[in-house]
């Protein structure tokens, strides 16, 4: 009898020893259809449950599926206390799906309160530990649930990214875990080419180097409480800041113009408000950074008088605002730009003539690279979770990124920047 596809792609799962551990998420509805598949691959499942992930599904019919009783309790076994010591070590891999942000926290911090917790502490050190997260996708971006993903990366954990999709909160964004087959596929695709959970550190691709980022919109005040500005949300910079940081290991200053978006504390950030602040602040910090990244959605015009007071209706009846043009950040930039430092320019544009436009804006200013986001496509440009890019180089180097979360985009860009002589 043929095999169907999938136990066909599990192959190299048959014989092997799982632990699956479920911790508090709704996305624990899908447990046992995450064990079937493991089954299916010819593995032998063995389950622990958190307490809160039985608010979702139950240990009986995880015990049933797998042949296993399924253990929920640190003390779920009166006559062994060591029970996830001898599980633990006849383990070939443990897989956490789904895994809440507590769950990621207390990894992080060495707390093994729960039985899950309890049997990843047990591990070895050469066992595969894949994670599969899964929450609405404002705690996903949440910088505390970031740096928290970042260090236990960085200590040979393997990740099953969340997906873009329909949330517990009735929303649609990032946090979702992939459908159970799709995350055994991916479990199985991890364990072909484990990380070693005991090697030593590599050193990170931009340790050492000194980045400075702008973000966000600039605000040019027309009165006391009326300005000009634009839609940008401080998302993509802020992206950048984060991964330079957490993943590339750079030493980051971001200066980010009004945003409520957060950002590590590992992120030095400065608060802006005008382009002549973002300038002064820009110039102020370049000459101690090796690398300059302009980001920032900065206002091309502002008022010429703003006024200190709120003008009213009825004293200006027919108001006229006269305009006149911010200075050019970028061009003060490279008139004061020391020998080696790398200056990395990003275009917002539309239309055909997009494409020439970044390419001419980079010849012109003498970048090294620029990034061109496309703000007439869908996913894409302000306030956006996700992005289009074109990516230009001085060495001629054209790079084009599908639609990806802000944070895929910030690795990519920040991989081509480690790449620059």
């Amino acid at each position: 009898m043929p095999c169907s596809n999938n136990v066909l792609h599990y192959i190299m799962l048959k014989g092997k020893k799982i632990l699956y551990c479920i911790t508090g998420s709704i996305a624990a509805a899908k447990a046992p259809i995450v064990a079937r598949e493991l089954i299916r691959s010819g593995a032998d499942v063995h389950c622990v449950l958190t307490n809160s992930a039985q608010k979702f599904t139950t240990a009986y019919s995880l015990s049933i599926l797998t042949g296993h009783e399924a253990i929920t309790d640190i003390f779920s076994s009166s006559s062994n206390t060591t029970w996830h010591v001898h599980l633990a070590r006849s383990a070939d891999a443990m897989l956490i799906g789904p895994c809440s942000a507590a769950t990621l926290g207390k990894l992080r911090s060495g707390i093994y309160d729960n039985p899950v917790l309890l049997l990843a502490s047990s591990l070895p050190e050469s066992t595969p530990l894949v994670i599969a997260p899964a929450m609405d996708e404002e705690m996903w971006l949440q910088p505390a649930v970031q740096e928290n993903i970042a260090w236990l990366k960085s200590k040979g954990v393997q990740f099953i990214e969340p997906v873009k999709g329909a949330l517990a909160s009735g929303l649609t964004g990032f946090g979702r875990m992939p459908e159970p087959d799709e995350v055994v596929k991916k479990f199985e695709a991890l364990l072909k080419a484990p990380a070693p959970r005991a090697a030593k550190p590599r050193p990170l691709p931009l340790g050492g180097k000194r980045i400075l980022i702008t973000a966000g919109p600039t605000y040019e005040p027309i009165d006391a409480v009326r300005f000009i500005g634009n839609r940008s949300s401080g998302k993509m910079g802020a992206a950048l800041a984060a991964e330079a940081s957490l993943v590339f290991g750079a030493d980051v200053t971001l200066i980010m113009g009004p945003s409520a978006v957060a950002t590590p504390s590992s992120v030095h950030r400065i608060d802006v408000e005008t382009a002549d602040q973002m300038r002064d602040a820009v110039l102020a910090q370049l000459p101690g950074h090796d690398i300059l990244i302009m980001n920032a959605a900065v206002s091309d015009f502002r008022p010429t008088d703003p006024s200190k007071a709120k003008i009213k209706k009825s004293q200006q009846p027919n108001w006229k605002l006269d305009l006149a043009p911010t200075r050019d950040i970028l061009k003060d930039v490279m008139a004061s730009r020391k020998p080696k430092q790398h200056i990395i320019g990003f275009a917002l544009e539309g239309g055909d003539d997009a494409t020439s436009y970044a390419k001419g804006k980079l010849e012109e200013k003498g970048l090294d690279m620029i990034v061109l986001n496309r703000f007439d496509q869908k996913g894409s440009g302000f306030s956006s979770d996700t992005n289009r890019m074109t990516i230009f180089t001085k060495s001629g180097l054209q790079k084009e990124v599908p639609l990806a979360s802000k944070t895929e985009c910030a690795r990519i860009i920040l991989s081509l920047i480690a790449e620059i002589d």
